[in-house]
């Protein structure tokens, strides 16, 4: 009975640090989000994942601690050129093209269906490729959602998770 006490102890106590970290890191993101971050994780995620997962949100929301989305897409050999160098149909190739290479360090643009094409890569160009830094994750289910517009609402936001949430559970 000792040994098992012992052990239950030693459960709880690492349960407890990792608790006690998990909301260290939301705090952190809180705070560099300026206080109005989202933060979603299923309650059936277990801990050491949803850790990752924060410490994986903080690296990219850390500016200046790695590469910007920017300079990873452009060591990983997207080509960037300035906005005023395209015409519509190039900068519409330069956004899908940026879209799909986002989507392998699992990056999901949104907000941005009120813009033209030009609108978009300009935005992207001069805003929101500077906004985070390039981070793969190491959970192959989570992802970063960027707003282009920042007008999109919380819970827009929240239903645009729900509907990848539920399309990855039709998947599975």
């Amino acid at each position: 009975m000792g040994r098992q006490a012992r052990e239950h102890r030693e459960r709880r106590k690492r349960d407890h640090q990792q608790n006690s970290r998990i909301n260290e890191l939301e705090e952190e993101i809180k705070r560099l989000a300026g206080g109005s971050a989202i933060i979603s994780c299923s309650d059936d995620l277990p801990p050491d994942i949803r850790q990752s997962h924060l410490e994986d949100i903080l690296k990219f929301e850390s500016i200046g601690s790695g590469p910007s989305l920017f300079e990873g897409l452009q060591q990983n050999g997207v080509e960037l050129p300035h906005p005023d160098n395209l015409d519509d149909d190039q900068a519409f190739d330069r956004v899908m093209e940026i879209m799909q290479a986002l989507e392998e360090v699992q990056v999901v643009l949104i907000g941005f269906d009120h813009m033209t094409p030009r609108q978009v890569y300009s935005t992207l160009w001069h805003e929101t490729l500077w906004e985070g830094c390039y981070v793969k994750k190491r959970n192959p289910e989570a992802f970063t959602i960027i707003d282009v517009s920042h007008r999109t609402s919380q819970s827009e936001i929240q239903k645009f998770f729900r509907r990848i949430a539920k399309a990855v559970a039709l998947r599975t």
